[in-house]
């Protein structure tokens, strides 16, 4: 992906049981909703975080209707997915037949085909998608001396703009939840803006362990009929709030995303663009940890600046308001 921004601008406003192997099998009932956590383990610091979230969220969900489904690309040991069922309080854990897609987690068409192959044997009123991997926004991959994008597997890396085409354009998900680091941007927003109703992200990097702990206590909420995504949100923030020194380090933005388009047609037929080379770029709050060069930035402070009349400030306001249904941040990072 390759991009003719002269600038650069971020959304942060103040974001035990059984195992058993099956042939896989479309079941004859409809469930309320399917979860789909895709998990890249193949990267060897992320392999211990990742089984404790995968424990957290098996233990955190009570729930009989539903599916929650888990793909996993284990470093040395290739890609595997598992169906998680729960039947009166037992929790039944099945691998799935997974030969046909391939192991390389950051491919698109293996994304594509793990989403496909998931909605066709899970059919459900609605779904859910969890990502964890480390992250870098919108920047195209390479763009890190330790290069991330949305997904990275060994030396291979997805886009956002590869990420959003692997999403079928027939399934609109209820929401997607990025526990990673530096997804809550305008540019990941946008193109993701067909693709689910609301994105759960950070603005800047995730703290170690992330949502484990709101996995365990609030599983449930994201399986009611109306996701509470603001309660998992709050509670999530609220978790890093209460941690000391470096570890209170945290920023949240839950973000609807029907009037996200309508805000980026207002915002092009608004702003003066002669005054976007005058903006003070080192005056504009970022929130990456680079000395220098930064690369993450507000996006209201940023186009306030370029903004000439308060009236039209005040609107570009109103719609943040009506896009942002949360949002928090600790007082400091790190």
């Amino acid at each position: 992906m390759k991009t003719n921004h002269l600038y650069i601008c971020l959304f942060f406003i103040i974001i035990s049981g059984c195992n058993d192997k099956k042939e896989t099998e479309i079941p004859i009932n409809t469930h309320n909703r399917t979860i789909i956590v895709y998990l890249g383990r193949d990267n060897s610091d992320l392999h211990q975080e990742w089984e404790d979230k995968k424990e957290a969220m098996i233990s955190g969900w009570n729930w009989n209707n539903g599916n929650l489904i888990i793909f996993e690309d284990l470093k040395d040991h290739g890609a595997s997915m598992s169906e998680v069922r729960k039947n009166n309080g037992t929790t039944h854990i099945t691998e799935l037949e997974i030969s046909d897609i391939g192991d390389n987690s950051a491919d698109p068409e293996v994304f594509s085909s793990v989403i496909k192959k998931i909605i066709t044997l899970y059919p459900a009123d609605s779904y859910g998608l969890i990502v964890f991997f480390h992250g870098t926004g919108w920047l195209p991959k390479g763009t890190f001396e330790s290069p991330r994008s949305i997904i990275k597997d060994n030396e291979s890396e997805m886009e956002i703009s590869d990420f959003a085409s692997a999403l079928p354009d027939n399934l609109k998900l209820d929401f997607i939840i990025f526990e990673a680091c530096l997804m809550a941007g305008i540019e990941v927003v946008y193109e993701l803006r067909d693709k689910a109703d609301y994105i759960l992200a950070s603005a800047a990097e995730i703290v170690s362990p992330g949502f484990k702990s709101i996995y365990k206590n609030y599983m449930d909420h994201l399986f009611l009929p109306n996701a509470d995504l603001y309660r998992f949100s709050a509670e999530a923030f609220d978790y890093f709030n209460t941690q000391t020194g470096s570890w209170q380090s945290g920023t949240l933005s839950l973000i609807r995303t029907s009037d996200i388009y309508e805000m980026g047609q207002w915002l092009k037929n608004n702003i003066n663009r002669e005054k976007i080379g005058s903006v003070d770029i080192d005056d504009i709050q970022q929130f990456d940890r680079r000395a220098s060069n930064h690369l993450y930035y507000d996006f209201e402070d940023f186009f306030s600046r370029i903004l000439t009349e308060g009236a039209r400030k005040e609107i570009l306001h109103s719609f943040l308001d009506k896009c942002i249904e949360y949002k928090a941040s600790t007082p400091y990072f790190f």
